[in-house]
């Protein structure tokens, strides 16, 4: 009997030194590492991440309950389990050709419990939410425009509304298509307002150049004085945008302005969540103003690009700073903007740069 106990003895010290080794040796957090590609860059899906509101549902059973930091490449949250459980979910962003790769950590904290330390082997607790949590961060950001936001410069202004003449039309997104409508345009409304005695007292304008079901549609008029008229053949009247606008200034041919100002700046409210990427519906009401001939060979070669603000943009320019003005305009040969100052083609006074001129906002959409 003696022996038994001493072998009884000897198996029980093992196990207490097994689980003090356990204790001391195994994790005491359960994680699981993933990659995800995405076809945007690197810089708008970091800060997409960084904006993550706090209360996002990663998984089922796991909540983001705050972003903690953002450095570099990184960024770290905290989550919550449902089972009371804490820990962190880590994102690090590295480009990957023209998109980026995400590596997402998830991790759960384990406590003092040397068991529950065991189960951290292969990822534990948290290896049955990590697909679903892979799932929603995938879907969310592979919504993004697949543009960058890096180096956009804007100015943030306050514009009053003016009545506004304007004619309403859709045509396919090619350049061609919007040149051709957009000279039509200078051709065709001059005239009816004269005969409606309407003076225009601004540029030509696009209202909502925004692409709708494969068609680009916009409202595209002057803003105008005189007595507004109670009916009319051809054309409406209604207010120009109104409001605090992001002003942007583009300076190249209609086929640039796509990529170069509306995606990027898709990007920027994307990542800053002032604009669901997934959905049009709460898109922000654009319009052009164009500093030159319009209806030149290949379109105007200058404009300014206005962005009607939704609510708060403090998201916005906590991100991308707004700069303290924009160059001029870029200079147009005498004989392109010699078609602007005639009465068919241009308002009867000289028209001012936007920055000078109360500009219009649109209409909460």
């Amino acid at each position: 009997m003696a022996a038994v106990g001493r072998i009884l003895l000897i198996i029980l010290v093992i196990l207490v030194i097994a689980v003090g080794a356990g204790f001391f040796l195994l994790p005491n957090t359960a994680s699981k590492t993933e990659s995800i590609s995405v076809s945007s860059p690197a810089p708008t899906v970091l800060a997409r991440l960084a904006s993550t509101p706090a209360g996002t549902q990663l998984a089922e059973g796991v909540t983001l309950t705050e972003v903690t930091s953002t450095e570099g490449d990184t960024v770290v949250g905290t989550v919550a389990y449902a089972d009371q459980g804490v820990g962190r979910v880590t994102y690090t962003v590295t480009p990957e050709g023209e998109g980026s790769n995400v590596r997402m950590r998830l991790e759960k904290d384990l406590g003092s419990n040397p068991v529950a330390r065991f189960t951290a082997i292969g990822g534990g607790p948290v290896t049955p939410v990590m697909e679903a949590a892979v799932a929603t961060v995938t879907g969310d950001l592979t919504s993004l425009p697949n543009a960058t936001f890096e180096g956009l410069a804007y100015v943030v202004e306050q514009v009053a509304a003016q009545p506004f003449f304007y004619v309403e039309n859709c045509s396919d997104t090619s350049a061609e298509s919007i040149t051709s409508i957009i000279q039509q345009a200078t051709e065709a409304i001059p005239p009816i307002m004269r005969t409606t005695g309407l003076t225009p007292t601004g540029p030509l304008m696009a209202v909502e150049p925004r692409v709708v079901g494969g068609q680009y549609c916009y409202q595209v008029g002057y803003p105008y004085r005189g007595r507004t008229p109670r009916a009319l053949l051809i054309g409406k009247v209604g207010q120009t945008p109104s409001g605090t606008v992001l002003r942007l200034r583009y300076d190249g041919e209609e086929a640039g302005v796509m990529p170069q100002v509306y995606n990027r700046v898709d990007a920027l409210l994307a990542a800053a969540r002032v604009d669901d990427p997934a959905t049009s519906e709460d898109d922000w009401t654009t319009y052009e103003i164009y500093n030159d001939d319009p209806t030149q060979a290949g379109g105007s070669r200058s404009r300014d690009v206005f962005y009607v603000a939704q609510g708060d943009i403090t998201p916005v320019t906590n991100l991308v700073a707004p700069a303290s003005a924009l160059p001029a305009p870029a200079p147009t040969a005498p004989a392109a903007a010699e078609p602007a100052a005639t009465p068919e083609a241009a308002p009867e006074t000289p028209a001012a740069t936007p920055a000078e001129t109360p500009e219009p906002a649109p209409a909460t959409p």
